[in-house]
């Protein structure tokens, strides 16, 4: 049963608002986690995925301030658990290295290593043709206004107070 069919199904009877409000939410969960999947799939003959490289990119950027374990989880929207598997892997694959802060030493900094680099020069224009490739679907100018549509979606997110709208 298609996605589409089951809302309908789920939803029959409700306001037009309602069902757009849900189909909306639904079609954003599943495009994302279809996207990650077809990025996971670009970056298989590498040996990495997803979470991998956007960590690599962060890595990358830290260039002038040091990235630090619990930075990485508010970028990555990982627990601090996830985000020690995450380093552990990268770290025996060589990909980066993890040092004391010699201003606080209960901190960790992170630090690309040069592999590290390599690898991320190698996969971002594998990553980047794979999003121009979906997004080429509904060109640029749609695009564009896609990213500002989301943007104000996620800003709502960031402060609704779901205790308030449940009451509504």
């Amino acid at each position: 049963m298609s996605l589409d069919s089951r809302l309908e199904r789920i939803l029959a009877g409700k306001p037009r608002k309602v069902l757009d409000a849900v189909a909306a939410s639904r079609l954003m969960l599943h495009t994302a986690a279809l996207l990650e999947q077809r990025v996971n799939e670009a970056l298989a003959p590498f040996a990495l995925h997803m979470q991998e490289y956007l960590a690599l990119n962060l890595l990358a950027d830290a260039v002038h301030e040091p990235l630090r374990p619990s930075s990485l989880g508010v970028s990555l929207n990982a627990t601090r658990t996830q985000v020690t598997r995450l380093l552990d892997g990268m770290e025996r694959r060589g990909l980066l290295v993890r040092s004391a802060d010699a201003q606080d030493r209960r901190s960790l900094q992170l630090q690309l290593t040069s592999q590290g680099a390599e690898l991320l020069l190698k996969t971002m224009p594998v990553v980047q043709a794979v999003y121009l490739q979906i997004w080429s679907s509904i060109g640029d100018t749609a695009t564009h206004e896609m990213q500002q549509q989301l943007r104000r979606v996620h800003e709502r997110l960031q402060t609704m107070d779901v205790t308030a709208a449940s009451r509504a």
